[in-house]
């Protein structure tokens, strides 16, 4: 099963109606922590509509976005030394 999915992932595509639901969920779910480091809310509700982070959207729609999210950089981490920097600038404004 996962090796199928792994697979089929970089077959997604707008016209591949005969992708099923979970493969779809999968791979945004995949594209989504990628994208943006952390799990998204999303689910099947049959007849290709789905609900993703609190909104309701349609299959074309969904690719899209599967698309749109694996083009982006993949998130990277807060380093320590970024939250240095912030701390120094935050004293400088209090001391202003």
């Amino acid at each position: 099963m996962i090796t199928s999915l792994h697979q089929r992932s970089h077959l997604l595509t707008v016209e591949d109606s005969a992708t099923p639901p979970r493969y779809v969920v999968e791979n945004y779910r995949i594209a989504y922590v990628s994208a943006n480091g952390r799990e998204p809310a999303v689910r099947y509700m049959g007849n290709h509509w789905y609900y993703v982070n609190g909104e309701t959207v349609h299959r074309l729609t969904l690719l899209e976005e599967i698309g749109r999210l694996r083009a982006m950089p993949p998130k990277q981490p807060f380093r320590r030394t970024d939250r240095n920097v912030v701390q120094r600038l935050i004293a400088r404004l209090r001391a202003l």
